[in-house]
């Protein structure tokens, strides 16, 4: 990874923009919506998948602490998945190769209220964005 950070260091023009978007290394909340009820089933355990993020910041952080990029701004935000079934969900998780544990009983408390009371599984993340500045090297 430090590689092709160094690479992107190298094509971008002195002052130009990257922009590092990634989810916060704390688990998702996961609820149920149902027109005005939330029924919050708890959080997934993501450990192994917040070592890569805290991983893959650690190496950003050495091109920032070698000057090759000035950080100028960081926010925070919510990013809100809805999906209609617990099978869509599980289908994005698998193609994209999360790895989550979750607590007992959540994938079928999901399944349950989803196929009794109709609404959407909601998967509420904490991502961070970044806007790093290219520095003369």
């Amino acid at each position: 990874m430090v590689h092709a950070l160094r690479q992107i260091h190298q094509g971008l023009t002195p002052g130009g923009i990257l922009l590092d978007v990634h989810p916060e290394p704390v688990n998702s909340r996961i609820e149920v919506w149902q027109g005005d009820r939330v029924h919050e089933l708890g959080e997934v355990n993501q450990d192994e998948d917040h070592r890569e993020i805290e991983d893959a910041r650690s190496r950003l952080e050495l091109l920032i602490d070698e000057c090759l990029f000035g950080v100028e701004a960081t926010d925070y935000f919510e990013l809100r998945e809805h999906h209609d079934s617990l099978g869509s969900w599980r289908e994005k998780w698998a193609r994209e190769d999360y790895r989550l544990v979750a607590p007992p009983g959540m994938f079928e408390s999901a399944d349950e209220l989803l196929s009794t009371g109709g609404g959407e599984l909601v998967i509420r993340e904490q991502v961070r964005a970044t806007r790093l500045r290219r520095l003369e090297s």
